[in-house]
């Protein structure tokens, strides 16, 4: 039983620096975000890339996988599925659940949560989101995904319809639903599957636990939400981020006009420049300077972007 309990962040940051902050995650965001999604999109046939219906479904199955997984891990392994499959994984789904066995071969490709494989063997984890996605694809049957979600009036909308049915609800929670909405409707993401209905100041941040930890060390927010694990201390500064998204959803919309950029930039800083662990922790100067693969693109001077502004609450983790 995990309870849930509510701390000071530490030292907030003041309403000047909370704006300076935001701007930069924003910008950071702003500069690696479509990288990431091009870097999928790229990896995949012109054909595809150009069918906004195969393009739509392609990243609803990578959603599917970042679940409780790496998420590099996890997007390459999408687009194996697809030189697998290919066409078919889109139009003859019920094909490709029957000949799932051939995917075996990428279970090591695909890193999940050591915690999800204490329960479940990975192949077994796989199995459930690849063949989640086959089952939503058969139960759409003839029904174009994309024209579904861009006749949506709203993101939520589109977020409700996903969840209306009882396969995605399952699989794809909240915040990979944000993220995936984000791919398909964000005008600098992806495609635009709403032709421009769906302006970006009304998208929601998918909110992560990296997320949170920036908010909370930087003094985003006034308050944590962590865990408190009864007879045990190990984990008592876990951030409960899927609680603070409204704080930090808050917070990102009074300094910030892209929450999806800010969201994207939180989330690359708390893994490349603030470690839970604090070792190599780019405050003042990044061990990893030299070699890192972000540096030259966010304009970074071999540390941490946000230190001048930064509260350093290193109290709170992600995991």
């Amino acid at each position: 039983m995990i309870d849930l309990v509510k701390s000071p962040v530490g030292k907030e940051a003041s309403t000047s620096d909370k704006a300076h902050i935001i701007k930069i995650l924003e910008n950071v965001g702003r500069a690696l975000q479509p990288l990431e999604l091009a870097q999928i999109i790229n990896s995949l046939p012109k054909d595809v890339v150009l069918d906004k219906e195969k393009l739509t479904r392609f990243l609803l199955l990578t959603a599917f996988l970042d679940q409780q997984a790496e998420s590099p891990s996890a997007r390459r392994t999408a687009i194996k599925i697809y030189n697998v499959f290919g066409d078919y994984l889109f139009f003859e789904p019920q094909q490709c659940l029957m000949q799932i066995n051939k995917l075996a071969a990428l279970k090591d490709e695909y890193k999940i949560s050591p915690a999800i494989g204490r329960v479940l063997p990975r192949f077994g984890w796989f199995v459930l989101r690849v063949g989640g996605f086959l089952t939503y694809e058969m139960m759409l049957d003839k029904t174009s995904l994309s024209e579904k979600l861009g006749q949506c009036k709203s993101l939520g909308e589109a977020t409700a319809f996903l969840q209306s049915n009882p396969v995605v609800e399952s699989i794809l929670r909240e915040k990979a639903t944000r993220m995936y909405v984000s791919w398909i409707g964000h005008p600098d993401l992806g495609i635009d599957v709403s032709n421009g209905k769906w302006n970006k100041s009304f998208f929601e941040m998918p909110v992560d636990g990296h997320v949170g930890k920036i908010f909370s060390r930087a003094g985003l927010v006034s308050e944590v939400i962590h865990e408190e694990k009864e007879g045990s201390g190990s984990r008592w500064n876990v951030i409960v981020a899927s609680k603070m998204r409204p704080s930090i959803q808050e917070a990102t919309n009074q300094h910030g006009e892209d929450c999806i950029m800010v969201d994207h930039g939180a989330f690359q800083i708390g893994i490349n420049c603030c470690p839970d662990n604090l070792e190599g922790i780019a405050c003042d100067s990044c061990p990893r300077a030299s070699f890192c693969q972000i540096k030259a693109k966010i304009g970074c001077k071999g540390y941490c972007m946000l230190r001048d502004y930064c509260k350093r609450n290193v109290t709170w983790r992600a995991y």
